[in-house]
């Protein structure tokens, strides 16, 4: 099949924001512990697991033995106990204790007071240990409950089961009474909000909110009346929204609920907020006037964005699998019209199979009493940083950390890269001295927007198809290279020579591999695109040094691979998934031109590795079709659920493209289903002693089929 038109090109004309760090981050390391607040201090609270300290309010295991399964054999052993620790700015454990009995039990939320005590809520599977001054001492059908705990960690203050209606908590509030507010699902499937009194001895309210269709409360936080405002999840088409309610109409699958509850319990106000995908909230929050504030994620490419915020088109990064990922919205206090809201650049995928804290979309919020916005989360290339960023540099090659500062338009004012390879963010917090909090990983850190950096090149080297990154680079793999005033500060894309060559030098920018200059196919101040040479084959270590007007901007030390992990082109890169590809007939499949089951495909990727006879570095693929190297394949797995895996019918080169793009055929599953299909590529390699090693693409393309 012919290449779509255009394939490569969009790969030379890429453009993203991408830089360099500064040392104006004071991290430390701290214990690893799930979720976690963060007070104004710099104090942490989190739940989740670790070490006990001497006079903890629960020193010893709560007994019994639980049975717990991998999916594939049940393992019989102690039961786990809910866990809540205190660590001081330094990253020292202050306390930490167990709460729990013979069954399993664990905590969900936290929130801590102006003294420093601790509420903290979560699930059980009974006998939970309560105090006598329990709202509900004992319950053979509850399972949730919640405590306080003394601000030294000594001592249970209160700890009670939650009314057997509310069945799995999710987020709590504190109110300037003392007055606890425990938010989550209910065990009708509606949310719930439960109102507890200060000292633990009496539910003061319990209300349910939802249609008949599923509903969860997701985040929730109090005013100074005592009223409260929650944000949740739901699929009802009937969720009971007010009068004159922002929207009034459930757009997708599901979208945000924002409702607000006076101190009976009683809604001022309830409206639907989202699009025409999957909306969840991850955060709510209020200022001194009483906006409020809503972060989270999206699926939706109409969720509803306002003009000059700080992104307000829809765009699905390189990395991201389908959608934008997350949003952050300000509504007014009656909850009747949206003052700003915007797309966030973050992750749409789990990037870790084990249970970590939520990290997809924007998960963490923090509100100033002014109004100005502080969001976190995981990004990946292309995050918008400004000049005033204390780390400006991408560093991955999986994600990291940002932090952005939104100002009472919604527009941005600053934002910044934190950490690298980071796992998922836990905590983000404003002290109100210039400076910001946040939590990461098994780090905390202490950021000041305002200091600029150095020339520099980030030590990650990305897939241009996909701007992910990998340990290695692979032989004539396209790939691109980040940093700051590495390059002109207006892009410049190459124009190939009379022999159709790629240019080894562009606009005073040089890429070398061991002191041999590459092809370079756009040049700007924070990006570069090159061609990785053939020429590496048989090597396994190389020296990538780039130079920028005859000075060295920086080098970075690669594994070199002769597979590695693929990616495939995209049609329109930033605006959706659909894959760069040519239906059987040759026609551009699309939504408006869907390919047949059964019928074949052709896309078109770099990273697979070498042809077999080699093309020349810089130059263009032969005419004819040429296989990948002996002993190299590519299979595709396919999806949704469950995942079939497709040997590619062809996979080699890319006539008339340059070399390093590679053409794989593979054939639409004849149960494929009918819409969107995704695709993730993989490199295979033949052992010596038998058998394959493969490397899996991480980012997945999609293509239309009827």
């Amino acid at each position: 099949m012919k290449p779509l038109p255009g394939v490569f090109f969009t790969l030379a004309l890429l453009a993203i924001n991408l830089c360099a760090q500064s040392a104006a981050i004071t991290s430390v390391t701290q214990p690893t512990f799930g979720q976690a607040i963060l007070d104004t201090a710099g104090n942490l609270y989190a739940y989740g697991s670790g070490p006990v300290t001497p006079g903890a309010a629960q020193t010893q295991n709560g007994g019994g033995t639980c049975v717990t399964s991998n999916g594939f054999f049940d393992f019989a052993g102690p039961c786990t106990d809910a866990y809540v620790a205190k660590v001081d700015p330094s990253g020292n454990l202050v306390f930490g204790t167990w709460l729990g009995g013979p069954t399993a039990d664990q905590s969900t939320a936290l929130a801590v007071d102006g003294a420093g005590n601790v509420f903290v809520t979560g699930t059980t599977g009974g006998q939970f240990p309560t105090t006598t001054n329990a709202a509900i001492p004992t319950s053979a059908t509850a399972t949730a409950w919640a405590a306080k705990i003394s601000s030294d960690g000594s001592r249970l203050l209160y700890s009670t089961c939650l009314p057997a209606t509310a069945a799995t908590p999710s987020a709590i509030a504190i109110d300037a009474q003392g007055n606890a507010y425990i938010a989550g699902t209910a065990a009708t499937g509606h949310a719930f909000v439960v109102k507890l009194s200060a000292d633990g001895s009496a539910f003061l309210y319990n209300a349910a909110i939802g249609g008949t269709g599923q509903a969860a409360a997701d985040a929730i936080t109090a005013d100074a009346a005592g009223n409260v405002v929650v944000a949740g999840q739901t699929a009802s088409a009937d969720f009971p929204v007010s009068p004159g309610a922002l929207q009034s109409h459930l757009n997708g699958a599901q979208n945000v609920f924002i409702a607000k509850l006076d101190p009976t319990g009683r809604v001022l106000f309830s409206t639907y907020l989202g699009g025409s995908g999957t909306d969840t909230p991850a955060a709510v929050g209020l200022d001194a006037t009483d906006n409020i504030y809503v972060a989270g994620q999206t699926s939706s490419l109409d969720f509803p964005t306002t003009p000059g915020s700080l992104q307000p088109v829809a765009a699905v990064p390189l990395w991201n699998n389908t959608s934008p990922a997350g949003f952050a919205a300000r509504l007014t206090a009656d909850g009747s019209a949206i003052s700003w809201s915007t797309y966030v650049m973050s992750v749409d995928h789990p990037t870790y199979t084990t249970p970590v804290p939520p990290h997809e979309g924007v998960t963490q919020l923090a509100v100033t009493a002014s109004g100005d916005t502080y969001i976190a989360g995981l990004t990946g290339a292309g995050f918008p940083v400004t000049a005033t960023a204390p780390q400006l540099c991408y560093g991955g090659p999986d994600m990291d950390a940002f932090v952005a500062h939104l100002d009472s338009h919604g527009a941005l004012a600053d934002a910044t890269y934190v950490g690298q390879n980071v796992s998922f963010v836990t905590a983000l917090s404003v002290p109100g001295d210039g400076s910001v909090l946040l939590a990461w990983s098994n780090m905390r850190s202490q950021l000041q927007f305002g200091s600029g950096a150095p020339a520099c090149l980030s030590p990650s080297i990305l897939n241009s198809a996909t701007l992910s990154g990998s340990p290695s680079v692979v032989p004539g793999e396209f790939i691109t290279l980040t940093g700051f005033d590495i390059g002109p500060n207006t892009g410049v894309a190459y124009q190939p020579d009379a022999q159709s060559q790629i240019p080894r030098a562009l606009a005073g920018v040089e890429v070398l591999f061991d002191g041999q200059p590459a092809p370079i196919l756009y040049a700007q101040s924070e990006q570069i695109n090159a061609l990785a040479p053939v020429e590496l084959s048989g090597r396994t270590q190389t020296t990538i040094t780039v130079g920028y007007n005859l000075a060295m901007v920086g080098s970075i030390q690669a594994t070199v691979m002769p597979y590695g992990s693929p990616g495939i082109f995209r049609a329109q890169p930033g605006v959706s998934a659909q894959a760069a590809a040519v239906n059987q007939d040759g026609t551009r499949n699309g939504p408006s031109n869907p390919a047949a089951r059964g019928s074949v495909i052709s896309v078109w990727g770099t990273g697979f590795g070498l042809i077999d006879p080699a093309c020349a570095t810089g130059g263009i693929n032969p005419d004819g079709p040429v296989n990948l190297a002996a002993g190299l394949s590519v299979d595709i797995t396919g999806g949704p659920e469950p995942p079939g895996y497709y040997p590619a019918l062809y996979a080699g080169s890319a006539p008339t493209l340059p070399c390093g793009v590679e053409q794989i055929n593979l054939v639409v599953p004849t149960d494929a289903p009918v819409g969107t299909y995704q695709l993730f590529p993989a490199s295979l390699m033949e052992l010596p002693a038998g058998g394959q090693s493969a490397f899996f693409g991480t980012v997945a393309v999609t293509i239309s089929v009827k």
